[in-house]
C-alpha cells in the first residue's frame, strides 16, 4: 500500500542518517550549531492549520542544512479508501512519546485519540469528528508499552472524509474502508 511504503521509506531514511556531533550535543542538552534560516519556527501546520509542537524544531545537522526551523517534509499525495490523502512530516528528537501525546492532547481540543502498537512502534492518532484531519504521533522502535522517544509527527488532510473505522485502521496499519 502507498501509505505503508511511504512510512517505510521515511523510516529507512532516518535510520541511514549518521549520528553526528551536533545530534550528540542535542541529546546531551547542549545547543547544536544552527543556521540562520533555522530561526523561523512554525506555530501551525500549513496544510491543516493545526498547532505544531515546538519540539519539532530541527536539531539534526542534515535537517538544519536543508530545512528552516521546523518546516515539514511534504509526503507525496496518496489515495486511501477513495479519499485523497495529503500529509506533512515533522521529525522529532529526544522527546518521549508520552510527552508528545500529552502536548497534542492539550492542544487539540475536541479531537479523539486512538492508540495502537504496529510494526514495532507505538502509534497515537488524534482525529477530528469530521474525519478530515488527523495527527499521527509515531514512536521510535521499541517493545510495546515502552515510553520510547518520538520518531515523528505527521499531519494529514483527507477529502472526502474517512470514517472513524478507517482512521483507526490507518493507526493500526490496516486497510479498513467503510
Amino acid at each position: 500500500m502507498q501509505f505503508t511504503s511511504t512510512v517505510a521509506v521515511l523510516a529507512a531514511i532516518a535510520l541511514l542518517l549518521p549520528v553526528s556531533d551536533a545530534s550528540r550535543m542535542a541529546a546531551s542538552g547542549a545547543t547544536p550549531p544552527r543556521s540562520v534560516a533555522s530561526d523561523s519556527v512554525l506555530a501551525t501546520d500549513p496544510l491543516t492549520g493545526l498547532p505544531v509542537d515546538p519540539a519539532t524544531v530541527c536539531q539534526t545537522p542534515v535537517c538544519v542544512q536543508f530545512h528552516a526551523g521546523n518546516e515539514p517534509v511534504k509526503i507525496p499525495d496518496a489515495m486511501w479508501c477513495k479519499s485523497k490523502m495529503q500529509a506533512n512530516f515533522y521529525s522529532m528528537m529526544n522527546v518521549k512519546v508520552s510527552a508528545t501525546v500529552a502536548w497534542y492532547a492539550s492542544h487539540l481540543p475536541g479531537f479523539r485519540r486512538t492508540h495502537a502498537y504496529a510494526s514495532g512502534r507505538s502509534d497515537d492518532t488524534f482525529y477530528n469528528s469530521a474525519g478530515t484531519l488527523f495527527v499521527l504521533v509515531m514512536g521510535d522502535p521499541a517493545k510495546d508499552g515502552v515510553d520510547a522517544d518520538t520518531y515523528a509527527v505527521t499531519y494529514y488532510r483527507v477529502q472526502p472524509a474517512l470514517s472513524e473505522k478507517s482512521i483507526i485502521g490507518i493507526n493500526r496499519q490496516k486497510a479498513v474502508c467503510s
